[in-house]
C-alpha cells in the first residue's frame, strides 16, 4: 500500500470496542498507509472500565472525548463519533479516515466518507459484522496483533548464542485458506494476467483487497503476500524479475494447470502398453493349452473329427449374427455420444462479448460445463486443421475460462458476437468452428 504513504488520515477510535493492550499496534497499522493526523478516541472516562487507557494516551498522544452514558445500555459513543467524523469531512483536512470499532452502527458512516471520496480504514475484531467490512476499503482484524507480541530484548551475550530466529510465516501454525478464497484468489490472478498467464503481485494485491476488504495474508500467518504464494506451490508459481534498482525485484504469480496434457499423453501411451503386452502374454498362454492337451489327447480327438460331419461345423461360428447386433448397438451410443459432445456457442443468456474478444477468452457458463473438465488444465483446441494448446480454468460455481491466445482467437475469428460450434473429440482435445450467422 505504498501509494497511499503520503495520505493524512484521522484515526476515531470505539474505547467500548477495542483493547487498551492493541493501540500501539493499530497506530503502527495506520501508519503504513498515511500520516495519523487527528487522533481521537471516544467514551466514557468516568466509568472505571476506561481507567487503563490514560497512560497510553499520554504516551500516543491521542485526543481523548467526553461522552455520557444517558442511558445505561446504550452505547452512547457512537452518535459523538459520527458527528465528529462528518464535521473532519466538511473541512476537508484529511484524505482518509480509520474507524477502529466492531460496531455495525458504523457501517451507513463509512459508506458516507467512502462516498466523498475518502479512504476508509476498518479495524476491529472477527466478530465485526459483514457490513461493516464490506463498507470499508480495507478492514484488518486486531486479532493478527497477537501472533507476534512483542518480545524481551535479549543481552548481546544471548543473542550471539541463541540460533536464529523462525520466521514469523510458520507452515504449522498458519490457518488453511478457504476453498472460496482460494478460488477468488486464482481468479484475481487470471483476471490481472497477461498473455502467458503472468500477473504482477501488486496488481493481484490491489483487486484482491477490492474484492475482499478483510483479507491480509497475516490472518494467515504469512508477513507478506508473496509469501502466500510461496506456500501454495500446488496452486500458484512464483517468479522474481529485476528491475532496474537492483534491490528492488517484482514478484509474478501464475496459476499452475494441474494435469498438464503431455504428462496425460506419455501414461496413457504407457498403459496402452501395459495391455497390449499383457494380452499378448494371455494369448500366447492360451496358444500353449491347447498343443499340450493334443499331445495328450491326439487319439481322441482324431476320432472325434473323423465322427463329425460337415453339418455340425458350421455350429460352433453361430456368434456372427450376435456380432452384428453388437456393432450396431455400439455404433449407435457413438453416434449419440458425438452428438450430445457437440453444441453450439452462445446458448441462452450467454454470448461473446467485446471484452472476451480483446481478451481473446471464452467464458463456459452451466449449459457447456458438462462438456468440459473439472480441474484447471492445459487443452488441446483444434481449428481449421491447426492445433493450439490452451489453458482452461476450472472456477467452481462461477464461469470457466478458455483462454485460447491470440493466434488462436486469430485463426478462428473470435469477435462480438459470433457463433461457435464446440465439439469434444476427447477428454483433453476440442475443436472450435465459426458458424456462419
Amino acid at each position: 500500500m505504498a501509494e497511499h504513504g503520503d495520505l493524512q488520515i484521522a484515526i476515531l477510535i470505539d474505547a467500548d470496542n477495542v483493547s487498551y493492550r492493541k493501540i500501539e499496534e493499530i497506530l503502527n497499522e495506520v501508519k503504513r498507509y498515511g500520516i495519523p493526523t487527528i487522533k481521537r478516541i471516544y467514551g466514557d472516562w468516568t466509568n472505571p472500565y476506561v481507567e487503563k487507557w490514560k497512560d497510553k494516551l499520554l504516551t500516543h498522544a491521542i485526543t481523548p472525548i467526553q461522552q455520557y452514558s444517558y442511558t445505561q445500555g446504550k452505547n452512547s459513543t457512537d452518535s459523538a463519533l459520527i458527528i465528529d467524523a462528518m464535521d473532519i469531512l466538511h473541512s476537508d483536512r484529511v484524505d482518509g479516515f480509520c474507524i477502529v470499532s466492531s460496531d455495525s452502527d458504523f457501517t451507513r458512516l463509512a459508506t458516507r466518507l467512502r462516498e466523498s471520496g475518502k479512504l476508509v480504514i476498518g479495524i476491529g475484531e472477527k466478530k465485526t459484522p459483514k457490513p461493516f467490512i464490506a463498507s470499508c476499503d480495507k478492514f484488518i482484524y486486531v486479532e493478527i496483533f497477537e501472533k507476534n507480541p512483542k518480545k524481551e530484548p535479549n543481552t548481546k551475550k544471548k543473542q550471539q548464542n541463541q540460533p536464529k530466529p523462525v520466521p514469523a510465516d510458520n507452515p504449522t501454525s498458519i490457518a488453511v485458506l478457504d476453498e472460496e478464497t482460494l478460488e477468488l484468489l486464482k481468479d484475481t490472478v487470471d483476471d490481472t494476467a497477461d498473455e502467458n498467464g503472468w500477473a504482477f503481485l501488486g496488481e493481484i494485491g490491489s483487486l484482491f483487497n477490492k474484492r475482499k476488504p478483510d483479507f491480509d495474508a497475516r490472518n494467515y500467518g504469512y508477513d507478506k503476500m508473496s509469501h502466500l504464494f510461496k506456500a501454495y506451490k500446488e496452486d500458484f508459481e512464483i517468479e522474481e524479475r529485476n528491475t532496474d534498482k537492483s534491490r528492488i525485484k517484482h514478484y509474478y504469480i501464475r496459476n499452475i494447470i494441474k494435469r498438464p496434457l503431455s504428462a496425460v499423453n506419455t501414461s496413457s501411451v504407457t498403459e496402452d502398453k501395459k495391455e497390449a503386452s499383457a494380452n499378448d502374454v494371455n494369448t500366447s498362454e492360451v496358444s500353449k493349452k491347447p498343443t499340450n492337451q493334443n499331445t495328450q489327447k491326439k487319439g481322441r480327438q482324431d476320432k472325434k473329427r473323423s465322427d463329425q460331419s460337415p453339418e455340425n461345423r458350421p455350429k460352433e461360428v453361430v456368434p456372427a449374427p450376435a456380432q452384428q447386433a453388437n456393432e450396431q448397438k455400439t455404433a449407435e451410443t457413438i453416434f449419440q455420444s458425438d452428438s450430445m459432445n457437440t453444441m453450439l456457442f452462445p446458448a441462452k443468456g450467454n454470448k461473446i462479448t467485446a471484452d472476451d474478444a480483446k481478451k481473446a477468452q471464452i467464458r463456459i457458463t452451466k449449459d457447456f460445463k458438462p462438456l468440459f473438465p473439472t480441474k484447471s488444465q492445459k487443452l488441446r483446441i483444434v481449428i481449421d486443421s491447426n492445433e493450439y494448446e490452451c489453458n482452461f480454468t476450472f472456477r467452481g460455481r462461477g464461469f470457466h475460462v478458455l483462454k485460447l491466445g491470440k493466434e488462436a482467437a486469430t485463426q478462428l475469428g473470435l469477435a462480438e458476437g459470433i457463433q461457435l460450434e464446440i465439439t469434444k473429440l476427447n477428454e483433453h482435445t476440442y475443436a472450435l468452428q465459426n458458424q456462419p450467422s
